[in-house]
């Protein structure tokens, strides 16, 4: 299981929390973007992704992800989710970010089945599985959304399919146990809101 740094909420600038992280263990940087219309909340301009030396999820919590995945198609920007919810050509907006040659994934509300995973599953490269509403960070995790989990692997197994599956939300010390058959682990508050991110780490994978 590897560790993706959410930066959504911290108790540091944009920059120090990025400079935090690039001194962790974390393999990757978490970005929740939001456009006011899929959730209630906006997302400030990020200015310093450019100094991560982790490579970057990007999570669109948008209705029209078209212009985001290009404004967020940057060098260190690896994988590229949207939501399975939004009323957009999900198929066309995978290829495109496969032509840009990004990882392309799909995110689940946590009342979503993964039944609605089913059309794309030879398209993606990766599924995220978010355990509690999106939108907000700090959340308690909804702990029944984890079943999904085992779904997923055992899915993933029947169809020979190789897509990486991420949980997010709600993930700390006494909940990471609940979330460790996936391959990776988005965490943001526990460590973020910490003044050492890499002890923080550390509790989850000891």
């Amino acid at each position: 299981m590897k560790i993706a740094v959410s930066i959504l909420k911290s108790n540091y600038s944009e920059l120090e929390t990025i400079e935090r992280i690039n001194e962790t263990h974390a393999e990757y940087i978490h970005l929740d973007i939001m456009d006011g219309i899929f959730v209630p909340r906006t997302t400030p301009e990020f200015e310093y992704l450019q100094t991560s030396n982790k490579p970057i999820q990007v999570h669109l919590m948008v209705s029209k992800p078209l212009e985001y995945i290009n404004k967020y198609n940057l060098p260190n920007v690896e994988t590229i989710i949207i939501q399975t919810e939004i009323w957009e050509d999900i198929k066309e907006l995978l290829k495109y970010i496969k032509s840009l040659g990004k990882r392309a994934g799909l995110a689940l509300n946590p009342e979503t089945s993964i039944d609605m995973l089913k059309p794309y599953l030879n398209m993606i490269d990766d599924v995220l599985i978010l355990t509690v509403h999106p939108g907000l960070g700090g959340q308690k995790m909804l702990t029944e959304v984890t079943n999904k989990i085992e779904d997923l692997v055992e899915l993933r197994k029947a169809k020979n399919l190789d897509f990486l599956i991420t949980v997010d939300g709600g993930v700390n010390d006494g909940t990471i146990g609940l979330v460790n058959k996936t391959d990776i682990t988005v965490v943001g508050s526990f460590i973020c809101t910490s003044d050492d991110f890499n002890k923080q780490i550390e509790k989850l994978i000891k």
